[in-house]
């Protein structure tokens, strides 16, 4: 029988971590969302972030991940940015090693990666951004010896953040449009010209009373 002790010692954790990972694994599969830009908008691309963490060279995964996402996703040719109608720009704000469990005897057991974006959507022809700038983190732990340790939870941290990143400039572009008043006419509804002239026949006052 496992006693309570045992059940909350370092195979537990480490079954637990596994279970994590793979879940967050699953999050990144293959899936392809067309999301379709304004129809004003034919084109859609990426630019460098600017990288203001203490982690160097993480800004090319991050545009390369970004890069793909916004192909997955979006229903839109991606162009490059200077050629795109609707760029993507952005910034890593963090990327942090997070602490772990330990074994019995002191030794790490594992650890994990925080990764903290800024990113705002640009029209590029009139050179103005659209909607506002947002903010999305994400930690991801791995064990050591398991897996693709470090990078492999940077690229998942980073696939489920770029995810996260499309969707939501792409809905704050939606929430504008339908909070923009249409002049849509009610049903049944004709539009009436009020200088043009009644035929006789239409006039309820033309004509000669019995």
């Amino acid at each position: 029988m496992m006693t309570a002790r045992e059940s909350q010692g370092p195979g537990f954790w480490f079954r637990w971590l596994v279970a994590g990972i793979l879940c967050l694994g699953l999050g990144s599969c293959g899936y392809t969302y067309g999301v379709r830009l304004p129809e004003e908008a034919k084109s859609i691309g990426v630019a460098v972030f600017d990288n203001t963490s203490l982690f160097p060279k993480v800004e090319g995964e991050v545009f390369a991940c970004m890069s793909t996402q916004t192909s997955r996703m979006v229903n839109s040719p991606v162009l490059a940015p200077n050629r795109a109608d609707l760029v993507v720009h952005g910034r890593i704000l963090e990327y942090r090693r997070l602490g772990g469990a330990l074994d019995p005897d002191g030794r790490l057991l594992s650890s994990g990666v925080q990764i903290r974006l800024q990113a705002w959507l640009v029209d590029r022809r009139h050179g103005e951004r659209i909607g506002q700038i947002i903010e999305v983190e994400r930690p991801v732990r791995y064990i050591f010896g398991v897996g693709d340790g470090e990078t492999g939870a940077r690229r998942a941290a980073l696939d489920n953040l770029c995810q996260g990143v499309v969707l939501d400039l792409l809905n704050q572009m939606d929430y504008r449009r339908a909070s923009e008043p249409q002049d849509v006419p009610l049903e049944g509804q004709q539009d009436i010209e009020l200088d043009a002239p009644l035929d006789e026949d239409d006039n309820p006052l033309s004509g000669t009373p019995e």
